[in-house]
């Protein structure tokens, strides 16, 4: 048992703590800084989207992960809040307590495979070609322009992966680029946005807006190259925009339980 929680441990490590979280030896001992409730749309253990009646918002007090009721309705002791008890997500309490749940109370995103689309925002943006917030809307669907955070991997400069947040732990959306064409948008296209650009391809055109002419201008030529199956030829520093860009999608969390 302590081999294979050891073995749990650095996995986890590698894989899903947060920045500034406890490590697995630390976990219990010192306090975590919790990740801000704005930045993340999906409970990071069963992925669940959160909604402001059925899905709310909590913190594990172990790790610091925003996660939702079910997936942190265990207790645990803590250290480093006089051994009192806590509410702890589903890993943690595996890890501080040494008991697995019962399979009825293991989140979904343990017992499945992860999928395509399960690419952490916040590891994905570290190591990015461009990561930022655009506006977005998808010509035909229906639904008007809608803020997201966007990530070009540097391993997969080729695909764009769309999150509802920077630390969600699943994309919306991943998008192929190659065979896209990027362009200004048209007079008939109607926009109503500034910095606005399209990307193109068959019976799809997808439509941004940038903060920035700068910032349009630089995705405008990732995607470019991207679509013309070429990898960029430089490192693009991150978009830092997060705190700024944020408030707008955290609006729904404030009041919330954490």
């Amino acid at each position: 048992m302590e081999s294979f929680r050891h073995l749990t441990c650095s996995l986890r490590d590698e894989e899903s703590t947060p920045p500034h979280s406890p490590s697995c030896v630390e976990l219990g001992k010192r306090a975590p800084t919790p990740i801000r409730e704005k930045e993340v749309t999906l409970c990071m253990k069963c992925q669940e989207p959160f909604n402001s009646i059925t899905k709310r918002r909590h913190h594990c007090k172990a790790c610091g992960h925003v996660v939702c009721g079910k997936c942190s309705e265990f207790r645990a002791r803590l250290s480093y809040d006089n051994n009192r008890t806590n509410r702890v997500c589903v890993d943690c309490y595996f890890t501080l307590v040494g008991v697995s749940p019962s399979p009825g109370g293991l989140s979904s995103s343990t017992q499945r495979r992860r999928s395509i689309l399960e690419k952490q925002a916040s590891l994905a943006a570290e190591n990015s070609v461009i990561c930022s917030f655009l506006h977005h809307m998808e010509k035909g669907a229906g639904r008007g322009w809608q803020k997201a955070w966007f990530v070009i991997p540097e391993n997969e400069p080729l695909v764009l992966y769309i999150y509802g947040a920077p630390q969600d732990v699943k994309a919306q959306r991943s998008v192929p680029l190659i065979g896209f064409e990027v362009s200004q948008p048209e007079a008939c296209d109607r926009l109503e946005r500034r910095h606005a650009f399209k990307i193109s391809q068959s019976h799809l055109t997808l439509y941004f807006s940038a903060e920035g002419e700068e910032l349009q201008h630089r995705w405008m030529d990732i995607l470019s190259r991207a679509g013309r199956g070429e990898e960029p030829l430089i490192h693009q520093p991150i978009v830092e925009s997060v705190e700024e860009e944020g408030e707008e999608l955290g609006a729904e969390a404030e009041g919330e339980n954490t």
